[in-house]
């Protein structure tokens, strides 16, 4: 341990020494972020606020510093990549009265997170100040706007707009929530978001005093909620003056901005999932499944061609799980309508769900149930234990709607009672993923993020434009259950928004791509069987793609154009590409294949995709490695590939 003078910046560099971040402690605590030696974040105030105690960030005196290289690497069987590099370099500084400030700086960027050591058990946090400062007012910028303040569905379209405008917009009463995007004119980008949220209110922004400055607002604690909507929906009525009532000895969230070169190589950023709390689970967790799921309820359980009344009954969910069993998906969901009027524990007589999971798992299919997750709180053991008993794999928990420290809590504790009886968890309707997966990997994904479910009421929404938005954006920050698969597509012009049968905006080979271009675990099918089987030489490529990766390379993107990614799974590599309604021309290097000959399966948007969406073309052809690729991508297009090593003459 040095001593390090109370005047003093306190600099930590990242391993390849592009990253840095600096703490500076006089006239008040602020940190800054750069990168190549140029400022991305400015000094920024930052304080942590707890009852009784002196300011956490205030007139402090710096006792010592310690600084450690981080190393090593710990396999991730449940991720975009196959293990995660831990690389980087921490710095601890520690201040009188029993608190820290760690200073984090890794390749793919720089993190802070205050820790504190109190002897109380309990203390409240009253506030934090987590402000953000740009060097500009006339940065671009891609943000989501919370539609209700902290009771909000985080599903938001991002929108574009300089540092100045996005503080016009949000005014005072509006928030930004994060993963926050800022592009800077020498082609970085970086994003704004967090890690290792436990027992905490989660990081959200509100215009600042000064120009190109945002302050930080945390949810308060709930202190009286009540149940809406048939138990879909736990609203605040009021909230205590403090976050939230916490352990006196903890580290807090770590503060994350994630740094890159272009918007391509976002996708490639671990920080968020390597600064996470590891593994919690004990034991064999090989019950943790990932996959693919077929869904009902976008589709509306349209299924034709069959001699019984389709619908939230026992014989349409035989059909779907016949239908999974043949195509190779792992699971089936049951969406809302399985159980009595949201009454978790009274299944629906028209849906037999024992002799259902009992028909599944005799297929080799897994059954995840839908609930909302008032049905849950306090209950999670009793049901958890009744549907687990009963042969059922998982839960999709929707509509939390909140980032309050309670919500986060209840998330923590409802994985870790899942695992207790083996269940996998999807969480919907919620904020974006900061890591927990890490910590309880039985969550296979998160919400978060206006998808494709959407296109069931919205006309003049542009989604080609939010797929973009939210690859480059949400996506970050980890897996996104967008539920992507449509086979009725269309063109800008041609889109109308249908609930009972609905389509998408853009070609069939858009929502192809969209299978292996999002990061998805657990992947929602959202088409029908009967789409899919009507469509079978498209959905066999669908079918087969991964939802777990060992590699993820970003080749190419523009957050309003286009984006292309590269995953490889042992030694099959996935190619996926999108674009906005303006036709495009991309050329990619395939030298990331490595060597020989390749043998390509290709689906491409076909010469008249710009007129009737559903028009592709399939090929398949040799290539070498580091031959150069033309993908052209009709409006609203799609380009999608997979490559396996060439052993011989023939296919």
């Amino acid at each position: 341990m040095a001593c390090v003078a109370a005047a003093e910046t306190i600099s930590l560099k990242s391993p390849d020494g592009r990253n840095e971040i600096r703490l500076s402690t006089e006239p008040a605590f602020a940190y800054s972020v750069l990168r190549d030696g140029v400022v991305r974040v400015a000094e920024s105030p930052i304080a942590l606020n707890v009852e009784g105690r002196p300011l956490c960030g205030g007139a402090a005196k710096v006792k010592a510093s310690d600084s450690r290289l981080v190393s090593g690497s710990f396999a991730t069987p449940i991720y975009k990549k196959a293990s995660v590099d831990l690389a980087g370099m921490e710095k601890t500084i520690d201040f009188e009265g029993g608190w820290s400030i760690v200073l984090h700086a890794r390749n793919d960027g720089v993190a802070y997170r205050f820790k504190t050591a109190f002897d109380a058990p309990k203390v409240k946090v009253l506030d934090e100040v987590a402000s953000l400062a740009f060097p500009s007012n006339g940065l671009v910028s891609y943000a989501g706007i919370a539609r209700n303040g902290h009771q909000s569905s985080w599903e938001s379209i991002y929108v574009k707009q300089s540092v100045g405008e996005l503080r016009k917009a949000i005014g005072t009463d509006k928030i930004v929530y994060l993963p926050l995007l800022v592009q800077y004119p020498d082609g970085v980008n970086l994003v704004v978001t967090e890690s290792d949220l436990l027992d905490y209110a989660g990081w959200n922004l509100r215009a600042g005093k000064a120009e190109a400055t945002f302050e930080s607002a945390l949810a308060r604690l709930p202190v009286t909620e009540k149940i809406e909507n048939d138990q879909r929906h736990r609203r605040v009525k009021d909230r205590h003056d403090y976050i939230c009532e916490t352990a006196g000895t903890r580290a807090y969230p770590w503060r994350v901005f994630i740094l890159a070169p272009s918007a391509a190589k976002l996708c490639e950023a671990d920080i968020p999932y390597a600064l996470a709390t590891p593994c919690a689970l004990a034991g064999d967790l090989s019950w943790i499944k990932p996959g693919k799921v077929a869904w009902d309820w976008w589709n509306n359980w349209n299924v034709s061609g069959v001699k019984f009344r389709a619908g939230c009954n026992t014989k349409t969910y035989e059909y779907y799980i016949d239908f999974a069993k043949e195509q190779k998906v792992e699971y089936v969901i049951f969406d809302e309508g399985w159980s009595v009027k949201l009454k978790i524990m009274e299944i629906n007589p028209e849906v037999d769900v024992p002799h259902l999971v009992k028909y599944a798992n005799s297929r080799g299919v897994g059954i995840i149930l839908w609930c909302s997750w008032p049905q849950l709180v306090g209950r999670q053991h009793e049901v958890f234990r009744k549907y687990a008993g009963l042969g059922v794999k998982g839960f999709k928990i929707d509509f939390m709607d909140r980032d309050d420290a309670f919500l986060v809590s209840y998330l923590e504790e409802t994985a870790r009672i899942a695992a207790d009886y083996h269940l996998v968890i999807d969480y919907h309707g919620m904020y974006k993923p900061t890591g927990l997966s890490r910590t309880y990997p039985n969550i296979l994904n998160y919400e978060g993020v206006h998808g494709l479910e959407c296109m069931k009421w919205e006309k003049d929404t542009d989604f080609p434009a939010n797929d973009l938005k939210a690859f480059f954006t949400r996506m970050t920050a980890g897996p996104m259950d967008y539920t992507p698969g449509a086979m009725i597509n269309m063109t800008k012009k041609q889109f109308r928004p249908c609930y009972d049968l609905p389509g998408s905006q853009g070609t069939r080979v858009h929502q192809m791509a969209l299978m292996s271009l999002y990061e998805a675990p657990l992947q929602m099918l959202c088409d029908s069987p009967t789409q899919y089987l009507r469509n079978q030489e498209c959905f066999a490529f669908m079918a087969a793609v991964p939802t777990t990766w060992d590699e993820t390379l970003g080749l190419a993107g523009d957050v309003d154009s286009y984006a292309v990614t590269a995953r490889r799974k042992d030694d099959v590599w996935y190619v996926a590409a999108i674009g906005s309604w303006e036709p495009q021309e991309i050329k990619i290097d395939t030298a990331f294949l490595g060597e020989g000959p390749w043998k390509a399966e290709i689906f491409e948007d076909g010469p008249n995709a710009d007129r009737d969406a559903t028009d592709y073309a399939h090929r398949r052809e040799t290539i070498t490695a580091g031959e150069k690729l033309t993908l052209r991508l009709a409006p609203g297009g799609g380009w999608t590939a997979r490559f396996t090593k060439k052993t011989g003459w023939f296919w």
